[in-house]
């Protein structure tokens, strides 16, 4: 009998795999989904950092202050982009030159080196490469100026107030070899890697409520239960998605490695991977957890659902706690073994993308790993069962538009 069984969800998850791995939205996203993930994550902080960084050139003017400070902004912007012009003594004749772009903006400077204070006006938004190079420049210059007035030498001041620079390392304990950390870089990956883990729990969540709900609405289903019963039906679809899956994952993965190893030399990128090849084995096992407990949960929904309105609207309180972990990752990343990071990396429904945070960035111990992990797989369990008796009632009623106290009601019969 258990033989039997067993065939029969193995047919049903090779079939719900074959269709899975054919269709052609797989395979497009399998080719090009590293690169969205990339796009979506890291991109567009890394574009906000080149444009931070890069000043272009820029015509400004310039007024008040005393002379030798003029003087001294002038030297010390010659070797940057920004030029100085005279475009009138007056701010009538500079908002006027403002009006004929024939300047980008003036600056006035403090009447006195004992002023607190200088004023910048652009004719349009003022860049954050502009804005910081004047106020370096005019605050170097101000300090300087005030050092020689008080009989001090600015250079040897400078030199006796050089600060060193702070390395920053992490020791992998498993390994027992301690490798460079870049906060900017740990943050990217962390960026990366949570935009990959949310957008395939959630794709793959959704793509199982909707081939439930679309075989239920179709009546494909009731032909099907006339050979398996519900529960096998609905282990066969989940192992068939999860089959997909650890497939596009591991293309994924060999991507990566191929990426970083083959072309980020031809490239000049360094980079390295905290943790080593025991992140991957990380990512593909959170995954895989959330996975199970997310697609069990799309699955009693669709089955529950009268249309796709009706399931988007049962799976929003479910969205939640996905987007939870999105929202925090500045306060994750930045203190990974704080309150709020432990306490969500307990909690199942975020677990699986806050606990791989951790231990992106952190250094969560072992008991709590090991406590999340149990907490996981207790829930999968439970979640499993409470699916599959909403999944045995709600697959064949149509209809109607059940409200979730009805679908809560459902849990009490036996399965």
């Amino acid at each position: 009998m258990f033989k039997a069984l067993t065939r029969k969800m193995m047919r049903i998850a090779r079939m719900e795999f074959r269709q899975t791995a054919r269709n052609r939205a797989f395979v497009i996203v399998t080719i090009i989904g590293p690169f969205i993930i990339v796009a979506m994550s890291v991109l567009p902080s890394l574009l906000a950092m080149n444009e931070a960084d890069a000043l272009e050139e820029t015509t400004i003017s310039m007024i008040n202050g005393p002379p030798e400070l003029q003087q001294a902004v002038t030297s010390a912007l010659s070797g940057t982009p920004i030029r100085i012009v005279d475009a009138g003594r007056d701010e009538e004749a500079l908002r006027r030159a403002l009006q004929n772009k024939s300047i980008r903006g003036y600056l006035v400077l403090p009447d006195t080196l004992d002023a607190d204070r200088a004023r910048l006006v652009t004719s349009g938004a003022a860049s954050f490469a502009l804005v910081g190079t004047l106020q370096s420049v005019i605050g170097q210059s101000v300090v300087s100026l005030r050092m020689a007035r008080a009989g001090l030498d600015p250079a040897q001041v400078a030199e006796l107030s050089r600060r060193p620079t702070l390395d920053v390392s992490r020791y992998d304990a498993s390994a027992g070899v301690e490798a460079g950390q870049d906060p900017t870089t740990a943050i990217f990956t962390v960026l990366a890697f949570t935009m990959m883990l949310y957008m395939t729990i959630l794709l793959y969540g959704q793509a199982i409520g909707r081939s439930v709900l679309n075989e239920k609405l179709s009546k494909t289903v009731e032909i099907m239960l006339s050979s398996v019963n519900p529960r096998e039906l609905l282990v066969g679809k989940i192992a068939g998605k999860a089959a997909a899956s650890i497939l596009q994952y591991a293309i994924w993965i060999l991507m990566a490695a191929g990426f970083l190893n083959i072309i980020g030399p031809l490239v000049d990128l360094q980079f390295t991977l905290a943790g080593g090849t025991s992140t991957y084995l990380y990512l593909v096992m959170f995954f895989l957890l959330a996975f199970l407990l997310y697609s069990s949960v799309y699955a009693a929904l669709g089955a529950a659902s009268e249309d796709e309105t009706h399931l988007g609207q049962l799976a929003w309180p479910v969205i939640l706690f996905l987007v939870i972990p999105m929202v925090s990752i500045g306060a994750i990343a930045t203190s990974p073994d704080s309150v709020f990071p432990r306490v969500l990396s307990l909690i199942p429904l975020t677990s699986p993308i806050v606990m791989f945070q951790r231990l992106l960035v952190g250094n969560p111990a072992a008991w709590e790993v090991a406590l999340c992990l149990g907490l996981l797989l207790m829930s999968i369990c439970v979640v499993a069962l409470l699916a599959a008796k909403i999944f045995r009632v709600g697959i064949l009623m149509t209809g109607k538009r059940f409200s979730m106290r009805e679908i809560v009601r459902w849990v009490r019969y036996r399965v």
